[in-house]
């Protein structure tokens, strides 16, 4: 089905309007579900930050009391 060619002005500027509207619709879908999508990654990796990071500075403050000091080499 085609639309008709001869339209009045009038009618052009409302099959416009109704085309922008439309795409502004899905527009607005695409980026409610792509922000809601990094929201949620956001938060859970937020989570496993203040999980892990912690654990990681424990792990390294253990790590440097047990390094032995280096031994220098006297030269004669």
């Amino acid at each position: 089905m085609r639309l008709p060619r001869n339209i009045s002005p009038a009618a052009a500027r409302r099959r416009a309007l109704l085309a922008d509207i439309a795409l502004g619709l899905l527009i607005a879908i695409a980026v409610i579900v792509i922000a809601a999508g990094i929201g949620v990654v956001g938060f859970f990796g937020l989570l496993c930050a203040v999980a892990l990071v912690p654990w990681y500075l424990a792990d390294l403050r253990r790590d440097r009391g047990r390094r032995r000091p280096r031994r220098q080499v006297r030269r004669m």
